[in-house]
């Protein structure tokens, strides 16, 4: 049997994906302002690799945000004074807030 999915579906399929897209972009930007400065590396190695509403479609888990920068564990670990409660956790707290 064909897939078949009705004009509200589909419609509701985009709205989902424009606002997990939307979140992603907010998260983004929350991971880079909260990524301690010493170089500028760190905060420069954050990239969006897909986007989330590409998930929809898919039963895979993606990488969709991530820093390639060796020691951005550490950081996220809190090592760095100017962030002592890590990265992630707070960029996504941050970004879940209204």
């Amino acid at each position: 049997m064909a897939n078949f999915k009705t004009k509200a579906a589909k419609k509701l399929d985009q709205e989902i994906g424009h606002a997990l897209d939307k979140y992603q972009q907010e998260l983004f930007k929350n991971l880079v302002r909260l990524t301690p400065i010493d170089t500028g590396q760190a905060q420069k190695g954050w990239r969006e690799i897909s986007k989330m509403s590409a998930l929809l479609d898919t039963n895979k888990t993606r990488v969709v945000i991530r820093n390639d920068v060796p020691y951005i564990q550490r950081l996220d670990d809190g090592y760095s004074k100017q962030a002592p409660q890590g990265i992630v956790k707070p960029a996504l707290q941050k970004t879940r807030k209204p």
